[in-house]
């Protein structure tokens, strides 16, 4: 009898552990890597739901950003500054040059190669949007103090910065063939 009674001792414990897991708010878990990807969550749906209605995606707007800042930039100078893989890059121009918003001429120097640039089209919407995307960075920081604000951007700098080896597209991805893929079995 003694031994039942420890195992349901044992095993109540252990369904209150794990219980008390289930339940406990997930921001529990403060390591950078977990706190970034759901920062990233929180970010990537407040910018989503303020660009739904320009039917513009965050990279999109990130590329018309990009393009109004550095006019006449190529595509592969594009994908280094928001730094993505190039062939995205490429997808992204298709995408909005299919919009009106973006348009490749040739450059003077290399016929080979292809300038980027707003449309006026491009350039409207930019300016049309720019005050809501300005709010919506602001929404996403709006739970801390104005010091807080300019601490926390101070800070992820410094982060980014300090792992510039890492700040990289296909960083921290698996190589492709690296894993078996399901339902494939090794017959001998």
């Amino acid at each position: 009898m003694g031994m039942s009674r420890t195992a349901t001792k044992a095993e109540h414990s252990a369904s209150a552990e794990s219980e008390a897991r289930n339940n406990a708010p997930l921001i529990l878990y403060r390591t950078p890597g977990y706190l970034a990807r759901r920062f990233q969550q929180v970010c990537a749906a407040i910018i989503a739901e303020s660009l739904a209605k320009e039917g513009l995606t965050q990279l999109q707007w990130a590329v018309m950003s990009c393009l109004d800042d550095f006019p006449a930039i190529d595509q592969r100078r594009l994908a280094e500054v928001l730094s993505i893989v190039p062939v995205n890059a490429g997808q992204i121009v298709d995408q909005l040059e299919a919009m009106g918003i973006v348009e490749r001429r040739v450059k003077g120097t290399d016929r080979r190669a292809r300038e980027l640039r707003l449309t006026s089209k491009g350039t409207k919407l930019r300016q049309r949007t720019l005050p809501a995307n300005r709010a919506t960075n602001a929404l996403i920081l709006e739970p801390l103090a104005p010091s807080e604000r300019k601490l926390l951007i101070d800070l992820l700098v410094r982060v980014i910065e300090g792992n510039a080896a890492y700040a990289r597209p296909g960083a921290g991805r698996r190589k492709r063939g690296l894993r078996q893929r399901r339902g494939d079995k090794v017959h001998k």
